[in-house]
């Protein structure tokens, strides 16, 4: 699990990694939970490549009751930027009113939210529920300027752990989030955050989704789930004589160098 090896199972890591104000937090989510502990009880040094931990103190927070659907709502912030926005999404996003793209962020939202839900094999809620709120409307440029990234807080009625990543980039720590209300492990004195000035903020509306909306919101994954196990057709090959003849050169032009064509031209 901790090497990779489920990477085409799963398209939402089940181990993620984040270094948040110095500190370390590694999450496992479903099958990558019992791997975490493991670690855990052994671990006295992570090597990052360019810098090295010594690890001097541990706190585990382990959650059963997560990754469920409430009736009432729960925030998150942000604790890394989100990486809302791919080179498409972008596209559509720049040429929009301004009152207009903070709804469009909060439906980009729910596909993340959907998506996890998806690949947890979730029961779709009978109602959904989400509302975020940004710093700014202009997005962060990251990652060469493919992607664009905000930082806020959101509400919704899906239930998270800390420290799970929602967006692109999750495997680089991008769209961190810090569920405020159940975690118990950190303050966000620990964490370095500060709050956001709520008159500079741009807040969407509450949207709500019912079942069979919501199970439209991840109709895209599950059609990148089918191309990831679509198999590399063959080219089929025909044998002439016990020569070989690729089906696809067949129709074009004779190629005089072969040793078929030379002894052609030479028989007495």
């Amino acid at each position: 699990m901790l090497n990779g090896k489920y990477r085409d199972r799963y398209l939402y890591p089940r181990v993620q990694v984040k270094v948040i104000n110095e500190k370390i937090f590694i999450t496992g989510v479903g099958h990558g939970v019992e791997p975490v502990l493991q670690l855990t009880d052994n671990i006295k040094q992570l090597d990052f490549g360019n810098i090295t931990f010594d690890i001097l103190e541990k706190r585990i927070d382990e959650n059963k009751n997560i990754f469920n659907y409430k009736d009432e709502m729960v925030n998150y912030q942000f604790l890394t930027s989100w990486a809302a926005l791919n080179k498409n999404s972008w596209k559509i996003f720049k040429n929009m009113e301004s009152e207009d793209k903070v709804n469009f962020l909060n439906k980009l939202l729910e596909k993340n939210l959907a998506f996890i839900s998806n690949e947890l094999k979730l029961t779709p809620p009978k109602k959904f529920l989400s509302m975020i709120k940004v710093n700014s409307i202009e997005p962060a440029s990251i990652d060469d300027n493919k992607w664009g990234a905000f930082n806020g807080v959101f509400k919704t009625n899906f239930n998270l752990p800390s420290f799970i990543g929602l967006g692109n980039g999750i495997t680089r720590g991008y769209g961190t989030l810090l569920n405020a209300d159940s975690c118990q492990i950190f303050n966000k004195d620990d964490l370095g955050l500060q709050d956001s000035d709520e008159n500079k903020c741009f807040e969407s509306d509450l949207d709500e989704i019912h079942p069979d909306d919501f199970n439209k919101l991840h109709v895209k994954q599950d059609k990148r789930s089918y191309r990831l196990k679509r198999k590399k057709r063959k080219r089929s090959k025909n044998f002439n004589n016990g020569n070989y003849i690729d089906n696809q050169k067949k129709d074009s032009e004779p190629n005089f160098n072969t040793e078929l064509y030379h002894q052609k031209q030479h028989k007495v």
